[in-house]
């Protein structure tokens, strides 16, 4: 029988990136589920396939009240919910950012407290953003430089609430930090780094740029690891293990230029790739090289490479772009809107 076998499982952000692809999957292992989001950045277009099997809050985690009620009666927390985007985004808002991660986080495990409920917080690699050994391992916590950046500060804020709230009041915890997600569900962004840097790079290939924008040198690496991947193995410790913390990720170290390369060839752009560089961000992260050891020792792997990974993002990215033209087509058309559209554009 499945471990989630009617399992009360709350997922907060469920309607987001990683969130919706948790909840399919949980729904699929048979767990209960509660969902918590503000739709500020997830869609309940997402969620639309579940409605009639999930219970859906539509709120805000800084409601205090709100979120002491949503945990009675749950036994396991992921908490996924966040101000969270590329890093453009990062510089844009980084106080918005930091007090309203931390406040969400306070109030979860205030609520914690009185439940009995195993609390699965999802970090970031970004708690790791001025880290100089690689490849990275859990233990690097421990010695490295804090962040810099709002984003990766509130992250690492969020790991120390877990492990104080345990020491003190017995909150069970675990702590899931994947690097660099991917995949279906995240669209390309308003602005240069709003979006990761995935999306961003398939919308401006398949939108037909020339050169190709990226941001700084393009040397910087990444180990980009699959949205299915990271929720894989979210449930696979959070089944396994508590009060630990486990890098999720892969170990294959690419380049943005080469990530670059692997969109311009399956996006099947003819011309030979040509760069134009812009100017990287004061906190852009030259290397993220997990050590992803401890969860493979547990007996987790990732499954999905990265071409294959690619392949499925890029054909979702296209299926979402001729939807939205299509339903641009589809608006009704009369002499007042068309005036109206011309004078706004004029």
């Amino acid at each position: 029988m499945s471990y989630w076998k009617d399992k009360e499982v709350l997922v907060t952000g469920g309607a987001g990136f990683i969130g919706h692809k948790l909840v399919a999957r949980l729904l699929d292992l048979g767990a209960n589920i509660s969902v918590l989001d503000d739709l500020s950045k997830g869609s309940r277009q997402n969620l639309a396939p579940y409605f009639d099997k999930i219970r859906f809050i539509q709120t805000d985690l800084l409601n205090s009240t709100v979120v002491k009620d949503s945990l009675k009666g749950c036994q396991v927390c992921f908490h996924l919910a966040a101000k969270i985007g590329g890093i453009g985004y990062f510089h844009k808002m980084p106080a918005t950012i930091l007090r309203d991660n931390s406040i969400m986080n306070f109030n979860l495990w205030d609520a914690a407290v009185e439940a009995d409920a195993k609390m699965v917080c999802l970090s970031s690699s970004m708690v790791f953003e001025r880290v100089t050994t690689f490849p990275t391992s859990e233990t690097a916590i421990e010695t490295s430089p804090p962040p810099k950046s709002g984003y990766g500060f509130s992250k690492l804020l969020s790991e120390y609430i877990a492990r104080t709230y345990y020491e003190e009041f017995g909150v069970k915890y675990l702590i899931a930090r994947p690097f660099n997600v991917y995949g279906e569900g995240e669209l390309p962004g308003e602005y240069v780094g709003y979006a990761h840097v995935i999306p961003d790079l398939i919308g401006k290939v398949l939108r037909g740029h020339y050169p190709l924008e990226i941001l700084g040198s393009g040397n910087q690496t990444r180990c980009y690891t699959y949205v299915d991947d990271v929720v894989d193995g979210m449930l696979f410790v959070a089944e396994r293990t508590e009060n630990d913390d486990f890098n999720i990720g892969t170990n294959a170290e690419t380049t943005v230029t080469e990530l670059a390369e692997r969109i311009w060839r399956l996006c099947k752009r003819k011309e030979s790739l040509k760069f134009k560089h812009m100017s990287s961000f004061k906190d852009d992260v030259q290397r993220r090289f997990p050590d992803v050891s401890k969860i493979i020792r547990l007996g987790w792997n990732p499954k999905t490479s990265l071409d294959e990974g690619l392949r499925k993002t890029i054909e979702w990215i296209k299926m979402q772009s001729k939807s939205c033209m299509q339903e641009v087509e589809e608006q009704p058309k009369s002499r007042s809107d068309g005036y109206e559209a011309n004078e706004a554009n004029g």
